[in-house]
């Protein structure tokens, strides 16, 4: 295997990753896409938004031919291009001054291009396009003089825009060769479901997790607050801490209520908090021209389909809108599927916005899984009822002629611009993608493990945490761990953890394990990344995780972690840590058959009756990890 010439321990590796051949060819996928094309909606409206310019730019170039008043043509000129009508002004000694400001007025535009990118502001490049124009016809008062003189090149620049646009946008698009295969790969498939106990380190890593989830819902304390409007906002904190915590359960303690509960309890209280979803007055405004603040009906998936996802895994029912405690509108778990599905089916992209008139396929595949589980939860058919148009409108919107995942497209535009980001943008999608096309998925992981072979995974890892904006490839490792694992591919998810570990080395501070200079939303991928295994959140997704059975109802923390909590047949399996020295707390047990004696395997109290509600409370002594097994007595 080639990754780098750096890996020599992993070059020294299995050289086949113990898979066959693809479910599907990677190029039926590419056939099925260029005979898809020409019916895709974002080509179409590529084509409206070409149309509509050419429109602005004849009717500026007629009205600009029958005036001679150079104010006009200033404006006119500048409302086919922006900028463009400093150039009007543009006669010996004033070239270089009206090329100035030209280029100072693109730069403006561009920087208003990124801010409606970033926040979802279509007002911004709007106002600032005609804004350029209108100063444009005030030469006066920006030194610049009427000569009476009229220059005809600057009304080429539109055109030339125009004929560009066309040409790239009618070209045939062919798509890129594949390598052939230089490994067997296909679906991992697990036929016995393990639960192994939390590793102590990886018990330590979760610490920082619950540390953070269990404070009182009104704090966040230990949480990065960067901005609300991109990927460092603290509602993805929120998120992915929540999945991490749910995939630690299942993986784990899926017998266990304690800690876990109360965890997800809290993470649900606070995307509640306005704090966290006060930036959709603002975007919804801006981006809408609406003045509506709730952040769930309509164009805003990064919130209502990663907190149905949220929900769905950690046992959520209600999802409060509340400020300063008080609660403003109240929305029930198939409440936000419902709305999400009619959002869908109205839909032209198949697609929904992440923000106002921004798609991204991530998105969408965070929001579909939030829809499958919902539907495991509910009992529920809209994943049945939506999969076969969100599969078409994934491949014909979502995707590039190679089959490869755009990062974002205009919804008003239907461009889709080339974005940073790296491996990961492509790495990424398939921990969700695998839990609703897995044969699809693993098209897409067959066009990673090609580039990582094949190139440098420096360049390859973008060297910015977008969970903290600080220059680090933490979280593009944790993604990309978090995905390889759930693929089963263990050969990258290790490199991945390794390579984390040499540039953001851990550290360990009152028994918790953190990264310095890694975000938490890196922190969360990492904990998802090892408490997975092959297919597991796929397996978290589509079956609804059985609640019945003896449980753990009660473990207070931190005195006391949950290492294992599992319940084979009529008897619970227990394995307990101290989080503090040599606790002696009361933990409590239900789901037992009432009023029966259970052995404990405690020397302490090796005998226990449940109540007529099938509970029972006892104190044992913690002073090194401890194994405890409830059985009844025959």
């Amino acid at each position: 295997m080639k990754i780098a010439a750096s890996l020599l321990p992993l070059q020294s590796a299995t050289p086949a990753r113990n898979r066959i051949s693809p479910f599907l060819p990677i190029n039926s996928t590419i056939q099925s896409y260029l005979q898809k094309l020409d019916s895709s909606f974002h080509r179409r409206r590529q084509g409206k938004s070409l149309l509509i310019y050419c429109a602005i730019v004849a009717v500026a170039n007629l009205l600009g031919s029958l005036t001679q008043d150079g104010a006009y043509k200033s404006a006119l000129l500048g409302l086919s291009f922006p900028g463009a009508g400093f150039f009007h002004w543009a006669f010996g000694d004033q070239l270089l001054l009206s090329l100035g400001f030209f280029a100072a007025g693109l730069c403006m535009f561009g920087a208003t291009l990124v801010l409606w990118f970033a926040t979802g502001n279509i007002i911004a490049p709007t106002a600032c396009w005609i804004g350029l124009a209108v100063l444009a016809t005030r030469h006066d008062l920006i030194g610049l003089v009427d000569s009476g003189a009229t220059n005809a090149w600057p009304w080429l620049i539109a055109p030339s825009i125009i004929a560009a646009g066309s040409a790239i946008r009618l070209r045939p698009i062919k798509p890129r060769a594949l390598p052939l295969p230089s490994r067997p790969f296909a679906t991992v498939r697990v036929e016995e479901e393990s639960r192994p106990e939390l590793s102590v380190e990886n018990c330590k890593r979760l610490r920082l997790l619950l540390d953070r989830a269990l404070q009182p819902v009104d704090r966040f304390d230990g949480f990065e607050w960067r901005d609300q409007f991109q990927t460092a906002a603290m509602r993805y904190q929120v998120n992915f801490m929540a999945y991490a915590l749910a995939m630690a359960q299942h993986r784990h303690a899926p017998a266990a209520r304690a800690s876990y509960d109360e965890a997800q309890a809290c993470l649900l209280a606070k995307i509640g908090d306005r704090q966290l979803w006060r930036y959709w007055r603002l975007e919804n405004a801006w981006g809408n021209l609406r003045l509506d603040s709730d952040p769930v009906p309509r164009q805003n998936i990064m919130y209502s389909g990663f907190t149905l996802l949220q929900m769905a895994l950690g046992g959520g029912n209600t999802l409060d809108l509340h400020r300063s405690g008080k609660v403003g509108k109240t929305y029930g778990l198939d409440d936000i599927a419902g709305l999400l599905e009619a959002q869908y089916r109205a839909s032209r992209y198949g697609l929904l916005a992440c923000e106002p008139n921004w798609i991204y396929p991530l998105c969408n595949l965070i929001t579909m899984a939030g829809i499958r589980a919902s539907d495991a939860r509910l009992g529920a058919d809209r994943w049945v009822r939506l999969s076969e148009s969100f599969l078409t409108a994934l491949q014909r919107e979502g995707t590039r002629a190679d089959g490869s995942f755009i990062a974002f497209r205009s919804s008003l535009t239907g461009i889709a611009p080339p974005a940073p980001g790296g491996i990961v943008m492509q790495a990424f999608p398939c921990l969700f993608l695998n839990s609703l096309f897995p044969e699809l998925a693993q098209e897409h992981w067959h066009r990673v493990c090609q580039r990582l072979d094949h190139g440098s995974w420096d360049r390859l890892f973008w060297p910015v945490d977008v969970g903290n904006y600080v220059f680090s490839r933490a979280s593009s490792y944790a993604a990309t761990a978090a995905a390889a694992v759930e693929m089963g591919d263990s050969i990258i998810a290790d490199e991945c953890l390794r390579r984390l570990e040499l540039e953001c080395p851990s550290h360990e501070l009152g028994d918790v394990i953190h990264r310095e200079r890694a975000s938490l939303w890196a922190h969360t991928l990492e904990i998802f990344a090892r408490c997975n295994r092959a297919n597991g959140l796929r397996d978290l997704i589509s079956h609804t995780p059985d609640r019945k059975g003896p449980h753990l109802l009660a473990a207070p923390y931190p005195d006391l972690l949950v290492i294992r909590a599992v319940n084979e047949d009529r008897a619970l399996d227990l394995v307990l840590d101290p989080g503090l020295p040599n606790p002696t707390p009361l933990i409590e047990l239900g789901g037992l058959l009432p009023g029966r004696h259970y052995r404990t395997g405690s020397s302490e109290q090796p005998f226990v009756r449940s109540d007529e509600n099938g509970k029972v409370s006892l104190r044992v002594s913690f002073n090194q990890r401890t194994h405890l097994r409830f059985e009844p007595v025959v």
